[in-house]
């Protein structure tokens, strides 16, 4: 089963979106593994003159972009709401629970990770997106009544608490809120922007990306690192606008390939494969400096190899476990 095939509207899917969703994919992997290799989720000024970390900082804020940008693709297309589609992504998270539960205790020789069952907790993206799965139907409704202005409005008071989360540290916003906010400003931009304003919008992204590299540059010369973290932040309304401009440039590129689609129907597999205690565990050792490589070179192309591995295992779970699930009419075939 597609990993987003609730929210892909035409019957062929466009593969240049696909392509998208994979390099989104490959961009959480690298954003995380190069996050904790090089210590980069919180940092202060006291690291200004560490070799090599302008570069780290700004690929860091580059793999940022994964999750807003894989997001906003199921916005764009619009979630619909599916029980088999809903059982199948719990049998997913069961599964990857377990099978990195079993992985890490056979590591360290004992049982261990049992945490890792309560696979909703374990992985915030994917109990978001669930949440926001589950409410699908209603959310669209809310869309279809509401007119552009108030929707706009919605957006704009999304953000203001998201916003506001920034700088009230006891402020508590979940997940949830901010990939609502992300799917709202998907569908505000498929449903509303004329392909006059879409245009804008791309050209509008490809500065405000320059501008955010220009943002790291400054922060690095007048050594206020502090303010990373805010241009970076998931909770920065012109970040989801910088990969809307790029979801809406790659949408206008059409063409078909079923090698694409096939290994990007298991996207969502690759993050809760990658992002398990075993999968984090077992491809750390991916990432060791190869001599005469650059580490931005090695980081890209091992991240592309663990996608492609956590995609076969995927594509094994299919062939062989979800036949049992067929049999027990949990899915309807």
């Amino acid at each position: 089963m597609n990993a987003d095939n609730s929210f892909t509207t035409s019957k062929t899917r466009n593969s240049s979106i696909e392509l998208l969703r994979i390099l989104a994919m490959v961009a959480i992997i690298f954003f995380h593994f190069h996050a904790r290799n090089f210590r980069l989720y919180v940092f202060g000024n006291e690291r200004i003159l560490e070799e090599g970390l302008f570069l780290h900082t700004i690929l860091h804020h580059i793999g940022l972009l994964g999750v807003p940008c894989f997001m906003f693709i199921s916005g764009y297309y619009g979630m619909k709401f599916k029980t088999n589609r809903m059982i199948d992504i719990t049998m997913q998270c069961f599964f990857y629970a377990m099978l990195s539960f079993i992985g890490i205790s056979m590591a360290n020789g004992y049982l261990t990770g049992a945490e890792q069952v309560f696979f909703f907790n374990n992985w915030w993206f994917i109990m978001s997106y669930v949440v926001l799965y589950v409410f699908s139907k209603g959310i669209n409704n809310i869309i279809e009544d509401l007119p552009s202005q108030k929707l706009l409005f919605l957006i704009s008071f999304l953000y203001f608490i998201l916003i506001g989360s920034l700088f009230n540290k006891s402020a508590t916003v979940s997940g949830t809120i901010l990939l609502l906010a992300f799917y709202l400003v998907a569908r505000y931009v498929k449903l509303y922007l004329t392909e006059k304003q879409k245009t804008i919008l791309i050209w509008a992204a490809l500065g405000i990306a320059i501008l955010h590299l220009l943002g790291i540059w400054i922060s690095f010369k007048t050594v206020h690192l502090g303010a990373l973290p805010y241009l970076g932040s998931y909770n920065n309304p012109l970040n989801i606008l910088c990969v809307g401009g790029l979801v809406v440039a790659t949408e206008r590129i059409h063409f078909s390939s079923k090698i694409i689609n096939y290994l990007a129907s298991s996207s969502l597999a690759t993050y809760l494969f990658s992002e398990s205690l075993w999968g984090q565990k077992l491809f750390q050792g991916f990432y060791a400096t190869i001599e005469g490589l650059h580490y931005g070179i090695v980081y890209l192309v091992m991240s592309i190899i663990i996608f492609l591995i956590c995609v076969m295992i995927d594509k094994l779970r299919i062939i062989f476990i979800m036949p049992l699930i067929y049999h027990t009419k949990l899915i309807d075939k």
